[in-house]
């Protein structure tokens, strides 16, 4: 069960978190956004939260493995309309949040290009940010968050143990994810004022910094080193002494 009371009574926000939609079992955290979105029902900055999510989206065709009770699965909802500058650094400012939030509860965080949330080399986390666009105007945007927080090793498929970790493993005890909750937005909010400001911070956190990365793109592989992000957000990475920039690549 999640309380949303103990959410409000942490998030130190002036507008994110204060409408939350809390509901005991969802397909999909931004799923439901867009309905609520689509019924004109939700506010900017509403967070909708689960506490079993059963058919979590990763980036593509990827599912998102969560634990019922154990892992938070959020989406927060940006009903204003935002310019298609500031909308994709969001996804970095997420990023951001999320392991300053991990910071703060007492862990190592390191980010993936693009939405992956680490421990340890590990996999605790993801972002998924879905918009919609008229007018070269971000109109909505849906914010998705997930992050295993009280997971134990043998929570995991089979298939994604040796890959995948919680706060609860790395920290050595449970956290309550109300809080968890209530910090990512905080910090989010906060970088909303200054969504520029996620670029160095990003790379501050990116776990492969000047290591050489594989990737594919238009359909070929391609191997190179990871310089950082441009004044977009977009990768930048240096192949055979030319540094190109990428907006959607997944690492391999």
């Amino acid at each position: 069960m999640i309380f949303t009371n103990l959410i409000q009574t942490n998030l130190r926000t002036n507008q994110f978190g204060k409408q939350i939609e809390y509901y005991q079992q969802l397909e999909s955290t931004n799923l439901e956004s867009w309905e609520l979105i689509e019924e004109d029902y939700a506010s900017n900055g509403t967070i909708v939260i689960t506490d079993n999510q059963y058919k979590g989206k990763g980036r593509g065709n990827n599912s998102w493995f969560m634990s019922p009770s154990k892992g938070l699965a959020m989406s927060l909802l940006i009903t204003e309309p935002i310019s298609i500058e500031d909308a994709e650094l969001i996804p970095i400012a997420t990023g951001v949040a999320v392991a300053r939030a991990l910071e703060n509860r007492g862990v190592v965080p390191q980010l993936k290009w693009p939405n992956d949330i680490l421990i340890d080399g590990k996999k605790c986390g993801g972002i998924l940010c879905e918009s919609k666009v008229s007018k070269s105007i971000v109109q909505k945007m849906v914010i998705g968050i997930g992050i295993n927080i009280n997971e134990k090793r043998n929570d995991f498929p089979e298939e994604i143990m040796s890959s995948s970790t919680s706060l609860s493993i790395e920290a050595g005890h449970s956290n309550q994810r109300e809080l968890v909750c209530a910090i990512i937005t905080t910090f989010l909010e906060n970088l909303f004022e200054d969504l520029n400001s996620s670029i160095p911070a990003w790379e501050n956190y990116c776990s492969h910094l000047g290591n050489k990365v594989t990737f594919k793109h238009n359909d070929a592989d391609h191997t190179g080193i990871f310089k950082g992000l441009n004044e977009k957000g977009h990768a930048l990475i240096d192949i055979e002494n030319e540094t190109r920039s990428f907006q959607s690549i997944i690492l391999k």
